[in-house]
């Protein structure tokens, strides 16, 4: 071969390229698929050199799991399949779920963040120890040999909680909680003010009022429903600019998130801005006075047959920006439950949180709870 024909011929793919197509097709196909995939690389990249689907895919969730960046993170969950409710998403939806995630249309996100997703997927395969994550078992009920501190796969976990009056089935949600479908309430964790999160914010707040904005064609806001509607209710029943007493809860409409059957917002004021710096402090107290609040609120509105109320989902009120840690909001608010479901006992009750780790944190305080 001459000089001229060896610069002119073009470049052998890279195993990073190899990946990078592999996993589009991992992408497009879906998990349940997995194993119609030609994924040579994929396969040779699994710890034990076992190349079955099952293997792959367990590799697959460790590294998305382990990606730096919440937005990068959760696109790819969503992506691949692993969040809740994607599993069996054809392509195209679960690339619509992705983009709701940076909040652009599929086209854009397609043509520029996917490729990032892609590329940095492949990286970390490639830097992938080797470690698979032990199995979730969705009922702990019988207690888990999991270790305290592995994340918890994306997806909706069904926890046995021994409470004192008998035992009850809370659903645990590993995902942004703007994504959760078919629960009538969704609670937003915001501060005395009632001021929400700006909306390109990954808090809870800032996501719920991202989702539920109403948005023109290529996805600029034309109505901040929740927010408005929010500040309405400052104004009907508060004082503008001034703060509400801590566990405060107030009652929004869900905007566009009506299209997955939200039927009410609840917002719990439990984050007061700290004396000591820019962030916030949230007292137990107000977790729990939040929590018992939503209740009351909902099985009121649920008494005047209007609305038929029977699920209510709840974040880790108060944790990361609030300045509260996971595990004390989780005791808190699973302890709250306690008392509310002794009375009512007539909810479906969910727990939502995007961090597998908090997830630990919460299946930790559930089972603890266990004789």
């Amino acid at each position: 071969m001459s000089e001229e024909q060896e610069h002119a011929r073009p470049d052998l793919p890279t195993e990073l390229d190899r990946l990078v197509e592999e996993l589009g097709r991992v992408r497009a196909l879906g998990l349940p698929r997995l194993h119609e995939a030609e994924l040579a690389t994929l396969r040779s990249r699994v710890a034990d050199g076992r190349g079955e689907p099952e293997a792959v895919e367990r590799m697959l969730h460790t590294v998305v799991l382990g990606l730096d960046g919440e937005l990068l993170r959760d696109a790819a969950l969503h992506s691949f399949g692993f969040a809740s409710g994607t599993r069996d998403r054809s392509g195209k939806e679960r690339r619509a779920r992705a983009a709701h995630v940076y909040g652009v249309g599929a086209e854009r996100f397609r043509k520029h963040q996917e490729k990032l997703m892609l590329h940095q997927v492949a990286r970390a395969v490639l830097n992938f120890a080797g470690h698979d994550p032990a199995p979730v078992v969705p009922d702990l009920g019988g207690g888990s040999s999991e270790s305290a501190t592995a994340p918890v796969r994306a997806g909706r976990h069904v926890l046995r909680a021994a409470f004192a009056h008998g035992d009850v089935l809370l659903t645990l949600h590993v995902a942004p909680i703007e994504l959760v479908t078919g629960v009538d309430v969704l609670v937003s964790s915001e501060n005395i003010y009632f001021e929400m999160s700006k909306t390109f914010r990954r808090t809870v707040s800032g996501s719920l009022r991202r989702a539920g904005a109403t948005k023109d064609a290529v996805g600029r806001i034309t109505d901040d429903v929740i927010a408005r509607q929010l500040a309405d209710w400052v104004r009907t029943f508060g004082v503008p600019g001034l703060p509400v007493a801590a566990g405060t809860v107030a009652v929004t409409s869900p905007g566009a998130l009506s299209a997955q059957g939200v039927r009410r917002i609840l917002h719990a004021a439990v984050a007061t801005p700290s004396a000591k710096g820019d962030g916030y402090e949230t007292a137990p107290a107000a977790v729990a006075a939040a929590v018992r609040r939503v209740f009351q609120l909902a099985a009121a509105e649920r008494r005047t047959g209007r609305v038929p109320l029977r699920s209510i989902a709840l974040p880790l009120l108060g944790a990361g920006r609030g300045g509260l840690d996971a595990r004390t909001s989780a005791e808190t608010v699973v302890g709250t439950l306690e008392q509310v479901l002794k009375a009512d006992p007539d909810w479906s009750v969910h727990l939502v949180t995007r961090n597998p780790l908090s997830a630990r944190t919460v299946i930790d305080v559930v089972t603890d709870r266990h004789p």
